[in-house]
Order: structure tokens, then sequence, then C-alpha cells
């Protein structure tokens, strides 16, 4: 019989965390580089992104010309390859576009992020952590970058840049302290 707790470690796996926190270095990593590059770092992540996106569509393009067909796994491994593919090139080809439209895009991944962190929040209080004030005020404070990158109130691109970069560094870091935390507590959980 599966108790609460060993139901709860089922849900969490251990991939997502993970990828969780690959993420978090991820955004630490993009935050450095716009801050310390501000004028020159849009272009690199557009460029970056472009490579990673054709790179992706290439994979899956091939996979599915390897992977045999049958009727009860139907796939939009091409059509999804081949839009990744045009994707890459378009922001390749096109970055000065993309950078324009950077801060919103960032913004809308920030207010997302912070949604995760609500359920992380949540998911501590159902576990009776008392340090879920903590992971809420992170929730706050990432929804209020958010918010920010969205609205762009700053006139020069370099200062927004610069505050994409601030934003992306302390989410990163925020993103990194919540899960360490919620992971710590489902362990604590699990071995009662």
């Amino acid at each position: 019989m599966i108790t609460k707790r060993r139901l709860i470690m089922k849900r969490f796996p251990k991939s997502f965390i993970r990828d969780y926190m690959l993420t978090a270095l991820v955004f630490v990593l993009f935050g450095v580089l716009f801050l310390v590059y501000p004028s020159e770092s849009g272009k690199i992540i557009c460029y970056i992104l472009g490579g990673f996106l054709c790179l992706v569509g290439i994979f899956r393009t091939v996979e599915y010309f390897m992977t045999p067909v049958t009727l009860h796994e139907y796939s939009l491994g091409l059509v999804m390859g081949l839009i990744a593919i045009g994707c890459g090139v378009f922001i390749l080809i096109r970055p000065e576009l993309i950078v324009k439209v950077l801060h919103t895009v960032l913004g809308v991944a920030v207010l997302l992020d912070s949604i995760i962190k609500l359920q992380n929040t949540l998911d501590m209080i159902r576990l009776h952590d008392k340090n879920w004030r903590y992971t809420l005020i992170m929730t706050i404070v990432t929804a209020a970058l958010g918010t920010i990158l969205l609205i762009n109130p700053f006139k020069a691109m370099e200062t927004l840049l610069k505050f994409i970069g601030i934003s992306l560094i302390i989410n990163g870091v925020m993103d990194a302290v919540a899960m360490f935390a919620l992971y710590s507590r489902i362990k604590q959980v699990e071995m009662v």
C-alpha cells in the first residue's frame, strides 16, 4: 500500500528537480550576460536560442524519419521539427526583431515562473512547512519583476537589458532556493 508520503515523492520526480535547477542556472547565466554585456547580450541570446531551436528541430525531424510508423503512436515530430527549424532560422536571420520584444518574452517567462513558485508555496503549506512564507515572498518578488519587464518603463535599451539581467539573476537564485527548500521538506516528510 502506497502511503501519502510515498505518493508525494512519486509525483515529484528527480528529473523535475534536475530540470528546474538547470533552468535556474540558465536564468542566472543569462542574467550575468545581460548585466555584464548589456549592449551585445540581446543578440547573443538570440543566436543561442536560434541555434538551439535549429538543433532541436533537426533532431525531431531526423527522429521522425528514423521511427517506424504505427497507428497508435501518431506523432507530430516532423511538423514540430520543421516549425522549430523555421523559428530558429528566423531568429538567427532577424535577431534585432527579437531583441525588441525580448522584455515581453522574458516578462511572460518570469511571470510563468512565479506561478510555479506559487505552486511550490502551496505544496509547502500542504506539507506543513513553516518556511512557506519565504517562498511566498519569492513568488511576489518574481511576479513584480515579470510585471515590470512587461510594462517596460525604461527609456534606454541598455538600462532595460541591465534590469533584465538583474531580474534573471534574482529569479534564478530564488528558484534554486525555493526548490531546495521544497525538496528538503519532502525528504523530511518521507523520513517520518
